[in-house]
């Protein structure tokens, strides 16, 4: 599974929010972050040469992208790689520590 920073991660969540959309849905949908058009092209340049993203249709100098991974296929692989990073693969311990934190109730435990 490619390997995807915290910035393009988020510009990660719009493609799959929306499914198949374009640079400039996706400035638009950044506005807040104060990113350049640059950055944002960047980040989109980095996920497609990664594999994340898909170029679905071109219409003189606008792509379409989509994503070229699933979401949950992403999230399942980012959460083993946490549990066996922190936890080393310790289901028990990272399930008392979020108990601990209070990120996690009994009764969802016992879900």
């Amino acid at each position: 599974m490619v390997r995807i920073s915290e910035a393009e991660f988020e510009v990660m969540q719009i493609v799959w929010d929306m499914g198949q959309t374009t640079s400039f849905d996706i400035i638009e949908r950044v506005k807040d972050k104060n990113w350049t058009n640059n950055t944002v092209r960047t980040l989109i340049k980095r996920l497609y040469k990664k594999g994340a993203i898909k170029i679905v249709k071109k219409q003189g100098k606008t792509f379409t992208y989509a994503p070229a991974i699933k979401k949950n296929d992403y999230q399942i692989t980012q959460a083993s790689n946490f549990l066996d990073k922190i936890f080393k693969g310790n289901v028990d311990d990272m399930l008392l520590n979020f108990v601990k934190q209070e990120k996690i109730t009994k009764q969802d435990l016992e879900k």
